[in-house]
């Protein structure tokens, strides 16, 4: 497996709409492994394939595992996963090619994040309930109904299909000052990296 890169706002990717999979093929099982470790490693709980760059309809999700930070000099479990500094434990992952949403129920709002658009959040108005049909790695199709956390990171992760941002879903004028915020703190952060190309910058929340 390998990390992907993430693109985060305003890359032009993130506002394209992701083509289906026409056949479900042996050559993706690599990209959604290494999209389940991009999204561990960031860490989030969803990633669709537009933020790493790939315009096809697939995302990964988990939002059931657990990601404790290590302290300097704390020794894991033995036997224990760690990635990017922190132990990992009952990892659920879904890998889902074309989903489609075929039924919808109720309003909840959640504060969301997103890894394609750092150190921001929003309160967004989703469906609480959501049903999805969608193909899983070996190309079957299968039905899902999910509440909760995963019914907010499911219409997360297909908005990205759909090139949009959860940031898209705000008032204009909302949008319009966090857009030029995001693009200043973008900046910031290039020229940063660019005095300080080896500082280490950790999540320690998950996005989407």
């Amino acid at each position: 497996m390998a990390k992907l890169k993430i693109y985060t706002y305003p890359d032009l990717v993130l506002t394209q709409k992701a083509l289906p999979v026409a056949r479900v093929e042996k050559s993706f099982h690599k990209l959604a492994d290494d999209m389940l470790e991009t999204m561990y490693e960031a860490p989030g709980i969803g990633l669709a394939a537009n933020q790493v760059g790939i315009l096809q309809r697939i995302l990964v999700l988990d939002t059931d595992y657990d990601y404790e930070e290590l302290e300097e000099g704390q020794t894991p479990p033995k036997g224990a996963e760690v990635i990017n500094g922190g132990v990992i434990t009952n990892r659920k992952p879904r890998i889902i090619f074309n989903p489609e949403i075929v039924y919808t129920e109720g309003t909840t709002t959640f504060s969301e994040g997103c890894l394609s658009v750092p150190e921001f959040n929003a309160d967004v108005k989703r469906f609480e309930k959501v049903k999805l049909t969608y193909q899983d790695i070996d190309g079957l199709t299968h039905t899902l109904a999910a509440d909760g956390l995963l019914a907010i990171a499911i219409q997360h992760e297909i908005d990205h299909l759909e090139g949009k941002l959860f940031i898209d879903r705000l008032s204009p004028l909302k949008k319009e000052m966090v857009r030029k915020r995001l693009k200043k703190e973008r900046a910031e952060r290039e020229a940063e990296d660019l005095e300080f190309p080896s500082a280490e910058k950790k999540s320690k929340s998950k996005g989407f």
